[in-house]
């Protein structure tokens, strides 16, 4: 085994001397491109080497497994895996579990390969942030030119779980908090529309120039939950993370929806915002026909004065030249009563702005609305839930991804020592034999080479 280990060290470090040719000078393109390829080559040979080795173990630890009941039932089976570096092909043993009676490979176990899997966890993990941004076919094609199917990225999607934004060591003291909710309505499969809510909770917006930016903020978001169970996920994000006796008030800003006015039983110290935004639009589409009066329905929300506001939209009413009209100043009116304390509120307090529909964009409707697609419920609920914790800064690890329940066995520690020493048997000084080092032209890499193996630096 040694032996094959020497090989594949020789045989790489030849390819990389190639890799620099004495014609003419490379450029970085061209040595990144060929030093990437040989290095991937190297990393996989090696990876071979060691599962084998290690399975090889497994074969020969018969005391061990006598002691579980499990035995060889057949030999030098195929698998291949795409791994980051490329396709890892290797051969295990197939072995019986007597007492569960069960079949299965035991290298798979122990180096943590579901049955049946063809693409690595740090592969799926990297296809799953990809997919958070792009489709799944576009994700297959970033991450493995296309090799891994589309279902099989849109199937790592949905297996994802327990995606939580750790909780931090010292809660945070602030006197204002800012919950912002809207919704983003998604094409489904079956040609209906489904609805999938957004809560976003920050401190307040920082201003840099122009823009404005949410401090600390943590989105909360899935489709197909119970809207109670949304509002008590979000009152316990900010029990967790903040001082509940320091905070003095909680602005809640929406479109003056139900489900957005249950957040009032919720959460504490908390008064209604009707966000300007659906305000604004509310206005614009009432006084079509009547523009002049758009500054007159401002002034009168702006200072809270209801009995002008009255006013204003029945001499609207009158001057309507049709029921069409009519209906949606009617409509405007009770829209405007049924959420005057989150307008009110304006001429009282300092509530600042929101940013409702910019984190509807930016969170959902970028890659579950923004492009002519139908999502299923499953599809639906696992990429609403991945886009609001990436967009929390949360990372997609291993651990996210469902694995099988390992077969009843454990490598012992003196078979993983025998495993090692295959690859550390390897000792610099055997580099002497080397015929990329030992003969021909003395290159740069040569005497870098020639340096590691003497102990020093090479520079």
């Amino acid at each position: 085994m040694s032996n094959i280990v020497l090989q594949i060290c020789e045989k790489f470090i030849g390819e990389v001397l190639g890799v620099f040719g004495q014609d003419q000078v490379k450029k970085i393109e061209d040595m990144e491109t060929g030093l990437k390829e040989k290095t991937d080559s190297f990393v996989l040979d090696v990876m071979k080497v060691y599962l084998e080795a290690l399975d090889q173990a497994i074969v020969d630890d018969k005391a061990g497994r006598r002691r579980k009941g499990i035995v060889i039932e057949r030999r030098s089976d195929k698998r291949e895996l795409y791994t980051l570096f490329g396709p890892l092909k290797f051969e295990r043993t197939y072995f019986y579990d007597k007492r569960n009676r069960e079949y299965g490979y035991l290298l798979d176990k122990a180096a943590g390969l579901d049955g049946y899997e063809r693409i690595s966890g740090n592969v799926a993990r990297v296809l799953v942030e990809h997919a958070s941004e792009s489709s799944y076919g576009e994700s297959s094609r970033h991450v493995s030119g296309g090799e891994i199917s589309r279902q099989t990225v849109m199937k790592k999607v949905r297996l994802l779980n327990g995606l939580e934004i750790s909780r931090p060591e010292k809660k945070r003291s602030v006197r204002v908090l800012h919950v912002e909710a809207d919704e983003d309505h998604v094409a489904m499969q079956d040609g209906t529309n489904a609805i999938v809510p957004l809560i976003s909770i920050h401190e307040g917006i920082e201003k840099r120039g122009r823009r404005g930016n949410c401090v600390n903020i943590h989105h909360i978001c899935s489709y197909g939950k119970n809207t109670e169970d949304l509002w008590v996920e979000a009152a316990t994000w900010i029990d967790d993370n903040y001082e509940a006796e320091a905070i003095k008030r909680i602005y809640l800003h929406g479109d003056g929806a139900t489900w957005i006015k249950r957040g009032r039983n919720w959460l504490p110290k908390v008064k209604m915002v009707l966000d300007k935004y659906h305000l604004n639009r509310s206005i614009i589409e009432a006084t079509g026909r009547q523009k002049e009066r758009r500054g007159e329905i401002y002034y009168a929300l702006r200072e809270g004065d209801k009995k002008r506001f009255r006013e204003i939209v029945h001499q609207m009413y009158e001057t309507a030249v049709s029921k069409n009209e009519q209906e949606k100043i009617h409509n405007f009116q009770k829209y405007i009563k049924n959420n005057w304390e989150g307008i009110e509120i304006y001429s009282k307090e300092v509530c600042g702005g929101s940013c409702t529909e910019g984190h509807v964009s930016h969170v959902l409707s970028s890659r579950l609305s923004s492009r002519p697609m139908g999502w299923s419920k499953t599809g639906l609920k696992a990429m609403s839930e991945l886009r609001a914790f990436c967009s929390n800064g949360g990372r997609v690890e291993v651990k996210h991804l469902k694995a099988e329940k390992p077969l009843p066995y454990k490598v012992r520690k003196k078979q993983l020592t025998k495993v090692a020493k295959v690859l550390q048997k390897y000792e610099l000084d055997k580099l002497d034999n080397m015929p990329v080092i030992s003969i021909g032209k003395v290159l740069y890499i040569r005497r870098l080479l020639n340096t590691i193996k003497n102990g020093g630096l090479g520079f």
